[in-house]
């Protein structure tokens, strides 16, 4: 309220509307597999493969690398890049020798896995005296340390220097019998870390890699990169649930494996029934689709759009030939998303729909609501619950999903005898007790033109 005042004046109190922050746009995909560095079960942004490449590598041996690319091919937002590295492999090493070709020191990648075997050594004469000088290599990353000695006494030693000081080895002393300071300084050598070799990601690797992008509210799109796994399908489609009871709505996208037969198709399709998951065949193609999601705006359909960065011989081979029509429609009809080439358009998407054949788009749609809704309620919280609060509240909610209409996502019944949206805001004596406040919103979400039937009449 403005300030009572003594002295004859003017008080001016400043009442600030609510106005709701802009959601984030729709397409950010959370994708999750392994690359040759990189930090390990951090979910990290991208906004393109260039980026992808400095952080991650750009070695087609891993699984990230080839979907990254074609969902920028396809024209994805962002990429939340979770690599998972599997427990239980084994660090790459390089023993260096000092005079008399003695073992000196053991050198220990902190690089996990077969990645470690980038790791470049390259050891000289140091500029003091009886003093070594090691420059490490890994990707982008340099570390330079010069005037080292093997000498436990100074303040130099290497062992301890490169302990407390290098993000990249490990360092243990061999202490070479009869040899003495200087003779157990390493020999100059250029070479590389080796024997280190990566573990396949475990059950719980996956879970953990999961875990992080919980805490990416902007993630509406999850995709383990080349994994055809059932069990890893099911646990990213329970992750998708969880997140969308938390308004934090994302779907999330398979693979079928390399030349699986339609019958196996099917049978995997029936176990993972959901509005949260698609499905895509053949192998080879769920990358570009995640990426065509992204692209698209929330209301639009995949059906019939063309993929990026893909050729007829990358997805059909003698081991996985292209799909005839009675086999395209086995699929449809047990909810997976095929993938054909079409003359006009190229490689396309049958029909964009989840397992439960729902179109992905009105999937996207009620998730936009979800957040929308969510977003402009977070903004009434604490403030009084009163006529005119949950007036302001129902004002708000109209003008968020008027957008959605004016936008087309939303839209009023075809004899339009009913709106494209209902919003009612209340709350009953009980409620108001116990500060609630209620809101029934219905929603109409915009649909794709799947089929297009016509009749033709010739006149005499």
């Amino acid at each position: 309220m403005p300030r009572e005042l003594i002295i004859p004046g003017v008080s001016v109190q400043v009442v600030k509307e609510i106005v709701p922050a802009p959601l984030t746009p729709s397409g950010v995909v959370g994708m999750l597999g392994t690359s040759p560095r990189g930090p390990i079960l951090e979910p990290t942004p991208v906004t393109s493969y260039r980026e992808f490449a400095d952080k991650f590598g750009a070695d087609p041996n891993y699984t990230l690398t080839r979907d990254v690319k074609l969902a920028f091919y396809n024209g994805v937002f962002e990429v939340f890049v979770t690599r998972v590295e599997g427990t239980g492999g084994r660090n790459a090493t390089l023993v260096l020798k000092a005079a008399k070709k003695r073992d000196a020191i053991r050198l220990e990648s902190k690089i996990p896995g077969s990645a470690g075997n980038s790791v470049r050594v390259e050891v000289d004469k140091g500029t003091v005296d009886n003093s070594v000088m090691l420059r490490f290599t890994y990707g982008d990353k340099v570390e330079f340390y010069d005037a080292l000695k093997m000498d436990p006494a100074g303040d130099s030693y290497l062992v301890n220097v490169l302990n407390s000081k290098s993000t990249l080895v490990k360092v243990e002393d061999l202490k070479p019998p009869a040899l003495e300071f200087p003779d157990t300084n390493p020999l100059p050598i250029d070479t590389k870390l080796d024997g280190g070799t990566s573990a396949p990601p475990k059950m719980e690797d996956w879970e953990t890699a999961l875990e992080g992008l919980e805490g990416e509210p902007d993630v509406d799109a999850v995709y383990a990169a080349d994994v055809d796994d059932t069990k890893i399908h099911a646990i990213i489609n329970a992750h998708c649930q969880n997140m969308s009871s938390d308004a934090k709505n994302r779907i999330g996208v398979g693979t079928v494996s390399r030349g699986e037969s339609i019958k196996d198709i099917v049978t995997r399709a029936q176990g993972v029934k959901s509005d949260r998951f698609v499905l895509v065949a053949p192998y080879g193609c769920a990358g570009a689709v995640v990426g065509l999601m992204s692209k698209l705006r929330y209301y639009e359909s995949p059906t019939f759009k063309s993929l990026q960065g893909l050729t007829p011989q990358d997805i059909w081979t003698p081991q996985q030939k292209r799909y005839y029509p009675s086999e395209i429609m086995e699929l449809l009809k047990a909810g997976v998303l095929p993938i054909d080439l079409h003359r006009e358009r190229g490689i396309i998407a049958v029909k964009g729909i989840t397992t439960t054949k729902e179109q992905i788009s009105v999937t996207r749609i009620s998730d936009r609501a979800v957040r929308g809704v969510k977003n402009v309620s977070d903004n009434f919280i604490g403030t009084l619950n009163s006529p005119g609060g949950r007036l302001a509240l129902r004002e708000k909610l109209t003008e968020f999903l008027t957008a959605m209409e004016k936008e087309g996502a939303l839209v009023p019944s075809t004899d339009e005898k009913s709106p494209a949206f209902l919003v009612e805001v209340y709350s009953s004596e009980l409620d108001f007790a116990q500060g609630i406040v209620r809101v029934d919103i219905a929603v109409r979400p915009v649909r794709a033109m799947d089929y297009i039937y016509s009749t033709i009449t010739v006149q005499a």
